[in-house]
């Protein structure tokens, strides 16, 4: 009998344990816990967190924290550089952690160099119909340098040729796509007020997303609000004297 009522004791006692483990410490704050500098208070300071590593009822584990919200959460520690490294035979200052596979797998690589290169529309009098998708005419090809995520900048001045409907609402797409190619990159439909014959101007960016070197890049512009919902020779116009260049269509490519 008295084996019986040890072994149920020792059961009793392991299942207790295995609910919170806590290593150098008699009062584990997470199901395991370990104080490696065994400094820690009643109430640890975030001093004596500092060393140590628990992991939660959720699954969390923290490094210098007791509560971590995250799978892997390192706590906020003044007095450390740089609180985590990843070594694969292949790092050295200035690489950054990038995913390279689908599935999510990381390595360093390297910080691809930073770039910007401005181009200008080339075709005075160039005209946007309505509805119409119509490949702004830059003054040469614009060319991915390098591999990287890119973004461009359009900075729009032209006329608009066309009577505005209701309360002189214009409005249009700008589309981005890779030359040869069908699908867009990005889009966004910019609004202006105008009459026919003003001047309209206005910027906006568009994102590329990863690109590979040699690749092109086109614009597309596409008015779609302010000819009455009917088809029109001309709605969007560039200037179509040259000397003032400088009032055309500017596009901007950038890495980010």
């Amino acid at each position: 009998m008295k084996r019986i009522l040890f072994l149920f004791l020792l059961i009793s006692s392991v299942a207790f344990v295995s609910a919170q483990i806590g290593i150098n410490t008699e009062t584990p704050l997470g199901i395991f816990h370990v104080d490696a500098l065994r400094n820690n208070s009643a109430s640890p300071t975030a001093a004596q967190i500092a060393d140590d590593v628990v992991i939660t009822t959720a699954g969390n584990i923290g490094l210098g924290t007791l509560t971590p919200s995250v799978k892997v959460e390192i706590g906020d520690i003044s007095n450390i550089y740089s609180p985590l490294r990843i070594e694969d035979n292949s790092t050295f200052a200035a690489k950054v952690l990038e995913s390279v596979t689908a599935d999510g797998t990381a390595m360093w690589t390297e910080q691809p160099a930073s770039y910007a290169k401005a181009y200008r529309a080339s075709t005075f009098g160039q005209v946007f119909p309505f509805d119409g998708f119509t490949v702004l005419a830059l003054n040469e090809n614009m060319v991915i340098p390098q591999n990287g995520k890119y973004l461009v900048t359009l900075r729009w001045w032209g006329y608009n040729r066309v009577d505005a409907i209701g309360d002189n609402i214009l409005s249009g797409y700008i589309y981005v796509r890779k030359k040869g190619t069908t699908a867009y990159l990005d889009q966004i439909e910019y609004y202006l007020v105008g009459t026919k014959g003003d001047v309209i101007t206005f910027t906006t960016s568009l994102y590329l997303g990863d690109r590979v070197a040699g690749e092109i890049m086109e614009i597309l512009v596409r008015p779609v609000i302010g000819a009455g919902g009917a088809a029109t020779p001309i709605q969007w116009q560039l200037m179509s004297t040259t000397s003032n260049a400088h009032l055309m269509p500017q596009v901007i490519l950038y890495s980010i």
